[in-house]
């Protein structure tokens, strides 16, 4: 009768069934369950002392993972497999919607097509390395190149997904870690001066009723898209000229939802300029007239940016459809992005003196370094000013 080999042994020798196939064998055993895992490793190519010490360094080197914390079954699980195990598990319960579509996005599109089938514990640092700058050159769904900003995305959630992988057992080492980090190029915002503001905001009355508000008053508070679409009739305060934001509108793969901001900062209070809260009390009469009009087909949801039946307006549908063609009707670049009058609103308001942590509460900034960082295209011209406001006050003769 085979003696039974203990735990931690490992032993080598030759297949009875299969002569010339050398067989490496660890035993391990698991303290807290009893369990006995016997893990195999054949090995068939080269002379029979080379065949023996590969056989016998394969199974040493399962022993060592596994007395190491790697799961026994590790080497079982693959890159896509684990992606969708570790999504599901441990991201989706953990972040917002809008969030988990970026993780799933980033893994899902551009990681699993490429690593999917791979075994875990078989990926290396030099072909992340390449998969990582074969992303910025050719990585996209029409084969151009990914943003950096994108690229740095994947790497990062790639990277917290391994972590999770070495907490689980699966991996001992995070190899992407390892890989060269992707240096950031900011894309340059694209802020309207004065006059193509006004352009803009002339073209939007010609468009419609509420595409006119949703121009004047993203120009007018610097407020986000999904915040001008989340915004409802009860936080706006007509007499004070407050606009109060407690909600952002959100779209995703499983569809439109409101949501509360993400940051304390973000949750805010906006003050109006006059015209703006004079225009706005005359787009309500607007919009009762509207619901009246509608009368059983009017959908109440107490918006203020909703469409002819009161309804959620589809915020990639306005953007496409009305944003983009008021810019060319207003001789505006269509290369500028709806987000970029929030840039137009703080880049006009420092441009005008006002302080900067005044521009940082009405963005809805966390820190004044971020809005300093964000708008330091403006700080030559800021300075300039200050150098002009010094001229002559010390009387120097």
């Amino acid at each position: 009768m085979a003696k039974e080999r203990s735990n931690g042994e490992c032993t080598v020798f030759e297949r009875k069934d299969r002569p010339g196939v050398w067989r490496g064998q660890a035993v391990w055993i698991n303290a807290a369950t009893g369990q006995r895992i016997v893990k195999s490793f054949d090995i068939s190519k080269g002379t029979e002392l080379q065949k023996k010490r590969e056989a016998l360094k394969k199974a040493q080197k399962w022993l060592d993972q596994v007395q190491n914390g790697l799961m026994p079954d590790a080497d079982k699980v693959t890159v896509g497999d684990w992606i969708d195990r570790w999504l599901q598990d441990y991201v989706k319960p953990n972040v917002r919607i809008k969030s988990f579509d970026k993780y799933e996005g980033c893994l899902c599109d551009y990681v699993k097509p490429k690593f999917g089938n791979m075994l875990l514990t078989k990926v290396k640092e030099p072909d992340l390395q390449r998969f990582f700058i074969w992303l910025l050159s050719d990585g996209g769904r029409k084969g151009q190149g990914l943003s950096t900003s994108t690229v740095k995305a994947t790497r990062r959630y790639l990277s917290m997904c391994f972590d999770q992988a070495i907490k689980s057992g699966l991996l001992l080492k995070n190899v992407v870690k390892d890989t060269r980090p992707i240096k950031l190029v900011k894309k340059d915002i694209m802020p309207l001066d004065k006059e193509q503001a006004a352009a803009l905001t002339n073209i939007a009355k010609t468009t419609g009723e509420m595409q006119h508000m949703a121009i004047l008053l993203a120009l007018s508070t610097g407020m986000r898209l999904g915040e001008l679409f989340g915004l409802k009739w009860d936080c706006v305060d007509l007499n004070k000229g407050v606009i109060q934001v407690v909600r952002a509108l959100v779209t995703s793969k499983s569809g439109q939802l409101f949501q509360e901001p993400k940051t304390a900062a973000s949750r805010r209070k906006i003050p109006l300029p006059a015209d703006v809260t004079k225009e706005l009390r005359r787009y309500k009469k607007w919009q009762d007239w509207q619901r009246h009009l509608m009368g059983d087909k009017w959908e109440e949801n107490d918006l203020v940016l909703a469409n002819n039946y009161g309804r959620v307006v589809d915020t990639s549908n306005f953007t496409s459809r009305y944003f983009k063609t008021m810019l060319v009707q207003a001789g505006v670049d269509r290369s500028v992005k709806f987000h970029d009058l929030r840039h137009t609103h703080a880049t006009l308001l420092l441009l005008q003196g006002v302080n900067v942590k005044v521009v940082a509460e009405r963005l809805g900034h966390t820190s004044i370094k971020m809005t300093l960082d964000t708008y330091s295209h403006v700080l030559p011209d800021m300075q300039e000013a200050a150098v002009k406001a010094l001229e002559g006050m010390f009387c120097i003769r």
